[in-house]
């Protein structure tokens, strides 16, 4: 196993407080307003899906919401940062020679900004954007086959519920890692290849899965 994809926000980027300060800019909705109660949600144990239905928001203005909150995002995407330990543990895994690809529901212009402003842009084969919600699996077997990888053969990183859901669906061994969106308790329902509770960790334990 050389390749690995990697979900962006929450995963590689600690973007979250941006993405609930454009949600509320776009929708109003007193929810949103205090991000201490998104917060809260998540330690709840509060899936994606289970959060944007409690906001009663018609699933027809989903679309329009990504599509401008991925407008918004790249007039702020300077002001996001890695998580702590990201970039060194991206690094190993470019410095060991692992095909790095990235899926995300953000634009691919977005991800790229972001990427290269930090200096490692160059650590991935392609970014693959404007994924919907809740379609990454159609995303996914997209890179697998633009790539000719083999999906147990191709591990996957994500943060949320849904990432874990998506690569499951395909038979692809996942890590869920507990810094993003949702809590570990709640990652562990859905019963992941791995949980990781520090990017440090990434590099060892895909080492030692490709291992395995």
């Amino acid at each position: 196993m050389r390749a690995v994809i990697f979900d962006f926000d929450g995963t590689i980027a600690d973007s979250f407080s941006m993405v609930m300060s454009i949600a509320y800019e776009l929708t109003k909705h007193e929810q949103l307003k205090d991000i201490n109660q998104i917060i809260e949600m998540r330690r709840n144990n509060v899936s994606l899906t289970q959060a944007i239905n409690s906001l009663g928001i018609p699933r027809w203005k989903w679309a329009w919401l990504l599509r401008q909150g991925r407008r918004m995002m790249s007039r702020n995407i300077h002001k996001i940062l890695l998580f702590d330990g990201m970039e060194e543990a991206l690094f190993k895994l470019y410095s060991e020679n692992y095909d790095l690809y990235i899926i995300t529901s953000n634009s691919k212009k977005n991800v790229e900004r972001f990427l290269g402003e930090k200096g490692i842009l160059t650590y991935f084969r392609r970014v693959y954007g404007g994924a919907g919600l809740f379609n990454k699996q159609r995303l996914i077997k997209k890179v697998l086959k633009n790539s000719r990888l083999d999906a147990e053969s191709t591990i996957y990183v994500g943060d949320e519920v849904r990432d874990v859901v998506a690569a499951k669906a395909l038979n692809m061994p996942v890590i869920a890692v507990t810094w993003g969106y949702n809590s570990e308790q709640l990652l562990l329902t859905y019963q992941p290849t791995i949980i990781v509770r520090r990017p440090e960790q990434l590099s060892r334990v895909i080492a030692g899965w490709g291992k395995a």
